[in-house]
């Protein structure tokens, strides 16, 4: 008699156990003889028939166990499966990997769709360069799919449009506003630069140094029109106050990216190293590396990158927005990553060495704004470092006034 269903459980297996060693005891006897069908008592064969006939609920039929199983694996090894590919992209070791695009067998050409419907097609329109762009006997692409004849096209010294295009672009990123005030948009809509001659120089120079983006950064950067202070004068204000004619440089605020990797900068903790896979920035500990390594997820880009104008990554973005909101200050006032940072850039060897607090205000200030601090801003500075608490606190009074610093338009704004 057995008291409880792991008892009965236990005495199945032990007798299961025993006929199942019974059955191979007898085909190891019978190497030179014929193999035995049966056991001898009748009582251990009738188990046998049970643990060996397929089709009795022990033995499943093998389609059926195949499915059990599956089913199972999909269950309980999902996750480890996850685990595993999502290793192959994150660990350290993983080869570099780059999307690719393969062409097909034999391509094909695409039809003119009358009045846009897929369901009355037109005359075959074979794959070459546009008409508006180039001479209209233009030889169709016959390399493939064409897209290697269409980049050709594209950076071609016979297309001007494209250089002119790419120097607006750097010109835009250096000077916040482009030659050209579109920069996704060169057709009939969008006014004529004023200063249309240096922008086809710019393009002309860029095409003349082999398409260097390296030598195009030089050429603008060295000019006087960029080193030009934003502080213009009065009678420039007056009379070009959207500075169309570029008589002063235009004050810009840092966007997230550059935000990011100057507060690391100052701190002393940015990583330069070149390459790697993508960076969670959000994660703690939080990432030294710079926010060009940041993971984009476009399913689920952070509120963080959206608070500081950063663009759609789902589109095609000519150029960024620029807002000024509430959360932008309170993430640089109470966010831990930049907390993290005011107390490292406390902590260095430079602020650290010096003895009074006149001298850590005038190092903080050579640190982060490459200049000596004036005598109202070292007494500014003691002043608020003095009118902090003494009590136990998360941040020093030194900390938080390098936070303070660290929140200035003159960290913020380029001028």
């Amino acid at each position: 008699m057995t008291n409880s269903l792991k008892e009965a459980a236990e005495a199945y297996n032990k007798l299961f156990k025993s006929v199942d060693a019974d059955w191979k005891a007898a085909l190891a006897a019978a190497t030179n003889k014929a193999a035995p069908t049966a056991l001898a008592n009748a009582d251990s064969e009738a188990l046998r028939q049970v643990l060996y006939t397929e089709g009795t609920a022990i033995m499943v039929p093998k389609a059926e166990a195949e499915t059990i199983l599956a089913r199972r694996l999909n269950e309980g090894a999902a996750p480890i499966r996850n685990r595993v590919e999502a290793l192959s992209w994150t660990h350290p070791g993983a080869p570099a990997r780059a999307m690719a695009l393969a062409d097909r067998a034999s391509p094909g050409n695409s039809h003119l769709l009358i009045r846009g419907n897929p369901g009355t097609p037109g005359e075959e329109v074979p794959r070459r360069f546009l008409e508006i762009l180039s001479e209209p006997a233009r030889p169709p692409f016959t390399n493939g799919s064409g897209r290697l004849e269409l980049a050709r096209c594209i950076a071609s010294r016979e297309n001007p449009l494209t250089a002119r295009v790419y120097a607006n672009r750097v010109w835009l990123h250096h000077f916040g506003e482009g030659l050209v005030s579109t920069p996704g948009d060169f057709g009939v809509r969008t006014p004529e630069p004023i200063y249309r001659s240096l922008l086809d120089y710019l393009a002309a120079s860029f095409v003349a140094s082999g398409w260097s983006t390296k030598s195009l950064h030089r050429l603008i950067v060295l000019s006087a029109t960029y080193q030009q202070s934003s502080d213009g004068a009065l009678a420039s204000l007056k009379a070009d106050p959207e500075n169309l004619l570029l008589s002063r440089m235009n004050r810009q605020r840092l966007d997230f990216e550059a935000l990011r990797d100057t507060l690391l900068a100052l701190a002393g903790k940015v990583d330069l190293s070149l390459g790697g896979l993508p960076a969670d920035l959000q994660a703690e500990p939080f990432s030294k590396r710079r926010t060009l390594y940041g993971l984009i997820d476009r399913q689920n880009l952070p509120g963080l990158f959206r608070t500081f104008d950063f663009a759609n990554p789902d589109t095609s973005s000519q150029g960024r927005y620029h807002t000024t909101v509430p959360q932008q200050a309170l993430f640089l006032m109470n966010s831990p990553f930049v907390i993290e940072q005011a107390r490292s850039l406390a902590q260095r060897a430079e602020v650290e060495r010096a003895k009074s607090s006149a001298e850590k205000v005038q190092a903080l200030y050579r640190v982060i704004f490459q200049r000596p601090a004036a005598r109202d801003e070292i007494k500014l500075g003691e002043n608020f470092m003095a009118a902090q608490p003494q009590t136990e606190a998360k941040i020093s009074p030194l900390e938080k006034y390098a936070q303070v610093l660290l929140l200035s338009n003159e960290v913020m704004f380029v001028d």
